[in-house]
């Protein structure tokens, strides 16, 4: 058992070591002692308390004669053992008046009273207890708007999430969170600009960054945040604080807007450029026509000389350049879906006349299989033909940014099991990653960003392809990429009758016709004739509507070819002249355009319902004309 000397030392230990303000107080209120807790609080050392009353030194001049100090000589305190509690009020030496609560507690030593007085600076705890409640405040109004709260401290290199915090970014209440967690939080490509004002010693004063956030179940999110340092008297960051924000709808609406901007200006550049392609492809067809005719009819007559091969290779470099011509006007005209039957493989080889120049400048090995015995699909030749040309292109890109030790595009062309008509474009690029595979045909999506790339091909071209009832689609390939179109077949529908383009054939006619040619241009003029005329007709020439009105009044025609744009009379105006001096012969009118066709030029063809021959033409198409126009029984 420990000794009285031993329990009294025990005793004056503690209370030195005690955080509360404890004074030792004899029966006249003087002071006897105080303990270290009391001399930094109140200020005074213990040199310049002991041996002072403790009234003088404690008690506010507003209770002086009424404090419980100045009462203890007076009024005992209570009975030897005893004590007594108060709330009251206190002054330390800088002379700070702060709420207190007052223990005294009466004790007998050597047959004398003395005193314990314990001092507690209730204002510390209320201002505390105050800015706890401020702080709670603080978290509910930020979090009720959205915010989360944080708190960083760079020398323990920790972090300090609110609960709005930490549910932004997908942590539970029992996640630690030190820096290495928040690292393991970041976006791969975010980091550095996280990690930049932090390794900094945050020198700007304010940070304010965004970046994305990988949450513990995928999710990716965008942040905003915005903080301020503490600094210590050396101007190091103690701390900083401040607050979270989820942007990640603000950003996705951004995007959208940004890729909405790019689709809208993809756009215009498309109707520029389908402007200019018309434009250039008109200017083309008038001498076109005249050579496709010209080559025609030239290897037509050399047969048998030693001028047939030469006139061959003209013809089938004119009909090349013509059906490159044609491709552009319908790719600028964007004409409403026409449905008829499209042979693949010929598909197939106008596509890759168009590419055929840029793949092979490109380096890019060629290789096509066409399909055998291939049915024809039912579809929009022009707008099938269109999704061609961009996967083409497309490998063709793939390639020239791979790296690729050999670059080969492979077309091909077969009949699947189930019947349907399958397209396959493969190339030896990079590839397209498992990740994002199944991402290709979102609308907006691109891996080319910044080198062109619009996301719009892909997801266009499968509109295209599922609007015919067929697919595209994604396949595995140990090369590269492999996208596989598939159509059905077009089932129930009669062969088209496709006039032969070789060979010499009987005139038309057995019967000798009449018909008047409207034409402006001289060359395309003398052209039509001559074909026409091989056919078994007699041919007049007009150069507008007005000469060939003058035409009629001088003589009897059977039929009529107009073009439909002219200087002074047009095609459509003519015809309106016909239906009212000629109606027999407006039924046996013909048009000619080598030109885009704009809605109101659509409309008045559907109205009068009247064939159209398109520039360049070949015998064979003016053939077909002419025989829609000669009255059944008539021809030979």
């Amino acid at each position: 058992m420990l000794g009285k000397d031993e329990l009294n030392q025990i005793l004056t230990e503690a209370t030195r070591a005690s955080p509360d303000w404890i004074m030792i107080l004899d029966d006249s209120g003087r002071l006897l002692d105080i303990n270290p807790s009391a001399e930094a609080g109140l200020g005074y050392r213990s040199e310049e308390a002991i041996g002072r009353a403790a009234a003088d030194l404690l008690v506010p001049d507003h209770l002086r004669g009424r404090h419980a100090l100045d009462l203890l000589t007076s009024s005992p305190a209570s009975q030897p053992g005893r004590g007594i509690r108060v709330e009251t009020e206190a002054r330390s030496k800088d002379g700070r008046i702060f709420a207190a609560e007052l223990t005294l507690v009466e004790t007998s030593s050597s047959g004398r009273r003395v005193y314990t007085a314990v001092l507690r600076d209730l204002s510390r705890q209320t201002i505390q207890k105050e800015l706890e409640a401020t702080r709670r405040r603080l978290e509910l109004a930020v979090e009720s708007a959205n915010l989360g709260i944080w708190t960083y401290q760079p020398a323990r290199h920790a972090f300090w999430f609110s609960r709005r915090s930490r549910e932004i970014y997908g942590l539970d209440d029992d996640t630690p969170l030190d820096e290495r967690t928040f690292r393991r939080l970041m976006h791969p490509e975010d980091w550095e600009r996280v990690a930049t004002p932090i390794n900094a010693g945050f020198p700007d004063g304010t940070v304010e960054v965004d970046y994305r956030i990988v949450r513990p179940d995928g999710d990716v999110r965008w942040i905003y945040a915005l903080g301020a340092p503490v600094r210590d008297d050396s101007g190091r960051a103690e701390e900083v604080n401040g607050i979270h924000i989820d942007i990640t709808d603000r950003r996705r609406v951004q995007e959208e807007l940004a890729r909405s901007r790019e689709a809208l200006l993809h756009s215009e550049r498309l109707a520029a450029m389908g402007g200019l392609l018309a434009g250039v492809s008109h200017e083309l067809n008038n001498p076109l026509a005249a050579i496709v005719g010209q080559a025609e009819m030239l290897e037509e007559d050399s047969r048998g000389t030693g001028f047939e091969q030469r006139a061959r290779k003209i013809r089938s470099a004119a009909g090349r350049c013509a059906r490159i011509v044609g491709t552009f006007l319908a790719m600028a005209r964007q004409h409403e879906p026409q449905r008829q039957e499209v042979d693949i493989n010929a598909l197939i080889s106008a596509s890759l006349e168009i590419t055929e120049y840029a793949l092979r400048t490109s380096g890019i090995t060629l290789r096509v299989t066409y399909g055998t015995g291939l049915p024809t699909v039912l579809g929009d030749r022009d707008q099938l033909h269109q999704v061609l040309v961009n996967l083409i292109v497309n490998a063709q890109q793939a390639m020239e940014k791979g790296e690729a030790f050999e670059k080969i595009l492979t077309v091909r062309a077969s009949v699947d099991p189930r019947g349907q008509v399958v397209i396959d474009i493969e190339d030896t690029g990079p590839g397209i990653a498992e990740e994002i595979r199944a991402r290709v045909f979102e609308p907006f999506f691109t891996t080319r960003h910044g080198s062109g790339g619009t996301g719009i091909g892909l997801s266009f071209s499968q509109g295209i392809v599922e609007a015919h009832g067929g697919r595209l689609t994604v396949e595995q390939s140990r090369n590269g990429a492999l996208l596989r179109i598939e159509l059905p077949p077009a089932c129930d529908a009669a062969l088209l009758n496709v006039p032969s383009e070789t060979g010499v054939e009987a005139p038309l006619i057995t019967v000798r016709r009449r018909v008047l040619v409207v034409e402006d241009e001289p060359d395309v003029a003398e052209t039509l004739r001559e074909l026409i005329e091989r056919e078994g007709f007699h041919v007049t020439l007009a150069t507008n509507g007005s000469e060939a009105l003058r035409a009629l009044d001088l003589g009897e025609y059977d039929m009529l070819f107009s073009d439909l744009r002219m200087p002074l009379l047009g095609g459509p105006e003519l015809y309106a002249r016909l239906r009212e001096v000629r109606p027999e012969l407006a039924k046996s009118v013909a048009f000619v355009t080598g030109d885009t066709i704009g809605d109101n030029m659509k409309e008045f063809l559907r109205g009068c319902d009247r064939p159209l021959l398109e520039k360049p033409f070949t015998r064979a198409g003016v053939r077909a004309i002419l025989s829609a126009l000669v009255p059944r029984g008539e021809a030979g």
